[in-house]
């Protein structure tokens, strides 16, 4: 992921742009039922969690997910209920009304891309219909030059096509030009936040965009936030200012993530943390240069606010991972005062996201689960999570998002191996993956999954399923083996063990050893049945 995301940014300014900063966004080809409730997520990729009181709304297998009951029943809405076609990429939930901004493949473009921005899908009766927004493109068909630094460090200048934007303050009137983004391809809405008045789009090709919400509840024109470009701090009211926004030359137009917090807007982008409280008329830019914070690579914003001493408390944290600076480092970094200061709570891992629970903090991060419950001063590290009822586990060891119910106390860990739930505050914990049960509905009497299976790529396991109809789950007891083509023991996965607990092989022979690609043959004995079956090993 960490390497990734360096690629991503040394390529932008030679115009190639590489995925998103999450492991993939390979589209789902699943058919979905309309609405379909399920017992489980719709895939064991887990790349967002929203959470308003006990409503968590997920993206799992590239489709919008919910639940209100702590996981037991999920609600799966796609493409073919009405959200806008490809994966969803971000999902906000403001006043009974779900935003979702997706994004599609683009894999025959002739550069390699982010993906093709989708616009805003919008439900206002929990998902049963859908209105689309599409993804803000600038329609401006003027040429102008724009000034770049090039090789050496010397500027060269481009005649492209260019926008401009009317920034009109109590104080000031001024244009602001910009470079025209036209298409989708590399526009992506990545985050999305929303207020009474306003929708603000974090884009990684496109800015930050914001429009107006009409009284009708209709969405006006989408149009540039003029943050501060590299050379600047901030953008003040009282201040007239001429400077382009382009993303190629300026890190801070590269947008990942935003929020409404109480004290206005909050936006972090690869040149750093952005707020805004007028309505995006001003900025101030906070950096690791100019503020303290670990890195300039924002991935996630998020406001905490709890009660101490009979006084609410307020701070806003930040994902703030390492840019291109080698003098940065990855990290999460927290202000109490919003913005005037700025300490580094957590350095060391990459931050994917954190939630709160009252005064508890939670970083999903790239090296396991971390918990503080003194604001960042200690922390807990938990690198393996297992289930209590099967004894599974997580075998990837990057969790992508997280987030907290605090009406039914449940916390939400997000994975490229599933969605980790506790109900305890982190002191046991169960899994919910996606699987279909084996034997029913067409499904094999047994299988295994993934399929082609790679030791080498996380989560680094096979897992194992069997028709257990007629069996006795208190008594009946499990045996799988892995033999070559040849039919020569390669692995015991299992020897009688219960057959209630999850069954997983980590493409190791019996002597420790990773085995070479080709087929594999496994075979399931319990309950006095007997299965077997293919896998394929591709290293």
């Amino acid at each position: 992921m960490r390497t990734l995301l360096f690629y991503i940014l040394l390529i932008l300014p030679q115009m190639v742009f590489s995925q998103k900063p999450v492991h993939s966004f390979k589209l789902s080809n699943e058919r979905s039922n309309l609405s379909e409730v399920t017992s489980r997520p719709a895939g064991n990729f887990i790349g967002v969690i929203t959470v308003h009181e006990d409503t968590v709304l997920i993206e799992a297998g590239g489709k919008l997910n919910i639940t209100t009951d702590g996981g037991a029943s999920w609600k799966v809405i796609s493409t073919s209920d009405g959200i806008y076609k490809g994966s969803v990429q971000a999902i906000n939930y403001f006043k009974s009304k779900i935003f979702v901004t997706t994004i599609f493949d683009t894999s025959l473009s002739i550069q390699p891309t982010y993906g093709g921005g989708g616009g805003i899908s919008i439900s206002k009766d929990f998902g049963q219909t859908w209105m689309r927004v599409p993804q803000p493109r600038d329609t401006s068909g003027m040429l102008g030059s724009i000034t770049r630094t090039g090789p050496g460090g010397q500027p060269q200048t481009f005649l492209l096509a260019k926008d401009f934007m009317i920034r009109q303050t109590p104080f000031v009137t001024d244009t602001i030009y910009m470079v025209a983004v036209k298409s989708h391809i590399d526009n992506v809405s990545f985050d999305v936040a929303v207020t009474d008045t306003s929708i603000w789009l974090a884009c990684f090709g496109g800015g930050l965009r914001f429009a107006k919400i009409n009284p009708d509840g209709s969405i006006g024109f989408f149009t540039q936030a003029p943050l501060p470009p590299t050379q600047l701090d901030e953008v003040r009211a009282d201040t007239s200012y001429s400077f382009d926004i382009d993303p190629i030359e300026h890190l801070n137009y590269r947008v990942f993530s935003v929020i409404a917090a109480r004290d206005g807007i909050w936006a972090g982008s690869a040149g750093g943390i952005n707020h805004s409280t007028d309505g995006g008329m001003s900025w101030k830019k906070y950096t690791a240069t100019n503020s303290g914070i670990s890195g300039n690579l924002v991935t996630a914003i998020g406001e905490q606010i709890y009660s101490e001493g009979g006084n609410t408390k307020r701070n806003i944290w930040a994902s703030t991972n390492r840019a291109l600076s080698e003098s940065e480092e990855h990290g999460l970094s927290v202000t109490s005062d919003s913005g005037a200061s700025w300490r580094v709570a957590l350095r060391g891992p990459f931050v994917y996201n954190v939630a709160f629970d009252g005064k508890d903090v939670y970083a999903a991060t790239s090296d396991g689960v971390y918990r503080s419950g003194d604001l960042g001063l200690t922390w807990e590290h938990f690198l393996i999570l297992i289930d209590k009822n099967t004894g599974d586990r997580n075998y990837a060891y990057e969790f992508l998002s997280v987030g907290i119910d605090t009406v039914q106390d449940i916390i939400y860990f997000g994975s490229i191996d599933g969605l980790a739930i506790s109900d305890d505050h982190g002191q046991t914990w169960t899994f919910a993956r996606a699987s279909q049960e084996a034997g029913k509905n067409g499904t094999p009497k047994s299988y295994a999954y993934p399929n082609p299976f790679s030791p080498g790529v996380e989560p680094n396991v096979v897992r194992f399923q069997f028709d257990q109809t007629g069996m006795n789950t208190a008594t009946d007891k499990a045996t799988i083996k892995v033999y070559d083509f040849a039919m020569d023991l390669v692995s015991t996965v299992a020897k009688n063990e219960p057959i209630t607990k999850a069954f997983a092989w980590n493409g190791l022979n019996n002597k420790g050893m990773r085995v070479a690609n080709g087929t594999y043959v496994y075979i399931i004995e319990a309950g006095g049945k007997k299965f077997w079956g293919k896998l394929t090993v591709r290293n």
